[in-house]
């Protein structure tokens, strides 16, 4: 069983925010020549397994899939993207992402079942180890949802079936409504599969990814600075949306309370981060998108206009 290749590098780079040396999980690999950012190369599943096993162990968290399923949430905004350059409904997108799925991460698959109400999209692995099965149906579960809801029209968010009692950690890095059941699910009623793909949303990815991706790109050699972790992490979760405080503190192996001081030490706040981000999407989509106030304001999560100007005043009086 093969793997896509850069999604070992994605786990390697998420080792990294935990304070785990990449190279050296990396000796599990038999090729040590690979080059991880080829999208043509694949690894053995094994090797994958061996390195994410590695990296459960190490940040001793329950949820530690869960939580890189949210750090590879930029790489779920390209596939949204690019399933909508290949289908129109929903049902489709599906398809596409089951495929997806067999192809480059046969490590779990994606069945859909139906009642007489609902669209089924249940998840399962083959991993026979159970601590490590449940972190990749976490990681996976994490993505397939935040493609979906971003395809679905505004406001519509699919419900979440889990076999565990304690669901507080999904429903908060999530924001969804996380109920009981036996197996991994994802629900859709039956008469929203039908629907198109919510091109609204597909036009705010298609303008913002870009820009995502180049700011990631800048000034690589800070990567050691905490501030600096602090904002790629947050341009790593954002789905458009800029991710909250509670959030991305959940991706490092520090309390609230140490990362507000670290980030004190380096003269920084993660509300001064967060608006450096808004501040340079903002003049990106203003002066190089031409966009409407009215628009740029909807698309950075403003409820209107009135507040994005308001912030963008704060923005100026502050720099």
């Amino acid at each position: 069983m093969k793997i896509f290749a850069p999604y070992l590098l994605n786990l390697l780079e998420y080792a990294e925010y935990q304070e785990l040396d990449s190279s050296a999980l990396k000796d599990v690999l038999t090729n040590q020549e690979i080059d991880l950012c080829n999208p043509e190369e694949m690894i053995n599943a094994e090797e994958y397994i061996a390195i994410f096993d590695k990296v459960i162990e190490a940040t001793i968290n329950d949820y530690c899939g869960l939580c890189f399923g949210c750090y590879l949430n930029l790489g779920a905004l390209g596939l949204v993207l690019e399933i909508s350059l290949n289908t129109s409904s929903i049902e489709q997108g599906v398809f596409i992402l089951q495929n997806f799925l067999n192809n480059k991460f046969p490590l779990v698959s994606a069945t859909v079942v139906q009642d007489s109400e609902n669209y089924i999209l249940q998840l399962d692995s083959s991993v026979e180890d159970s601590k490590l099965k449940r972190n990749l149906l976490d990681m996976v579960l994490s993505i397939i949802y935040r493609e979906l809801k971003l395809m679905l029209p505004n406001n519509f968010t699919p419900q979440i079936r889990l076999p565990f009692i304690e669901n507080k950690p999904y429903s908060d890095l999530l924001k969804a409504e996380v109920v009981y059941n036996s197996n991994y699910q994802i629900i859709l009623p039956l008469d929203v599969v039908k629907i198109e793909i919510n091109k609204n949303k597909v036009k705010e990815i298609e303008l913002l990814l870009p820009k995502f991706i180049a700011m990631l790109n800048e000034s690589k050699e800070d990567d050691k600075i905490f501030s600096y972790q602090i904002r790629n992490m947050t341009l790593n979760m954002c789905s458009p949306e800029i991710p909250n405080f509670d959030q991305v503190q959940k991706q490092f192996p520090y309390s609230k309370r140490t990362m507000q001081r670290k980030l004190t030490m380096e003269g920084k706040s993660f509300r001064s981060i967060v608006n450096s981000i808004k501040k340079e999407l903002s003049n990106y989509l203003i002066n190089e998108k031409h966009l409407k106030t009215k628009d740029v304001a909807f698309i950075l999560g403003y409820s209107e206009s009135s507040a994005y100007l308001h912030a963008v005043k704060s923005w100026e009086i502050k720099n």
